[in-house]
């Protein structure tokens, strides 16, 4: 990417280790689990914005565990991508442009594949220089050899999801457009 467009340069970025402690605190002093299903989980439309964030915080944080150095995150609804991140990289900062995914849970949609998903990114022709991080929201086993992956559309590919009931061990792996993709394991933020 050459010029980093002046919206970018506008947005309010945010720590995801700080965004996502806080989120965890509202779930552990709140009574969420009398709340329907939709407004707990950020489903609502008046609670878009802030689920997209919560998604946006888990990746910038794995992404930052993967790199070893401090990623921030913004939400944009722009074009084609949900949020940018930044981060330092060889001595300037990278801004990448992110399009969030859900696997959803089985229960919201049990017909839904991750194959699915990934097969609904042929729509991003020209996309070379954005990543989409896809949020593996349900209990799978998934082999990557069964999957066929995005070829020459878009800039990166990176699946993440909580790998425990109480959401404190997370994986995300990538990037899976280009040679050499790893797995990485981290702890939710604080805990």
């Amino acid at each position: 990417m050459s010029a980093i467009p002046r919206e970018w340069l506008k947005l309010q970025y945010m720590d995801p280790a700080r965004f996502l402690v806080g989120l965890r605190h509202i779930a552990l002093t709140m009574p969420l689990d009398e709340l329907h299903y939709k407004v707990s989980s950020l489903r609502t439309h008046a609670l878009r914005k802030a689920g997209e964030s919560r998604q946006a915080a888990l990746f910038a944080y794995g992404l930052g565990q993967v790199l070893r150095a401090p990623v921030a995150f913004a939400v944009s609804e722009a074009k084609d991508y949900d949020a940018v991140v930044k981060y330092p990289a060889n001595g300037t900062i990278t801004y990448l442009p992110v399009q969030l995914k859900e696997w959803v849970p089985e229960f919201l949609n049990p017909s839904a594949t991750l194959q699915g998903e990934l097969d609904k990114l042929s729509k991003y022709t020209d996309s070379k220089d954005l990543a989409v991080a896809i949020h593996l929201n349900r209990e799978a086993t998934i082999h990557l050899s069964d999957l066929t992956l995005p070829q020459g559309s878009i800039g990166g590919l990176w699946l993440y999801g909580a790998t425990d009931l109480l959401q404190e061990k997370w994986r995300i792996i990538g990037n899976l457009v280009i040679p050499g993709a790893s797995a990485f394991e981290f702890h939710y933020p604080g805990g």
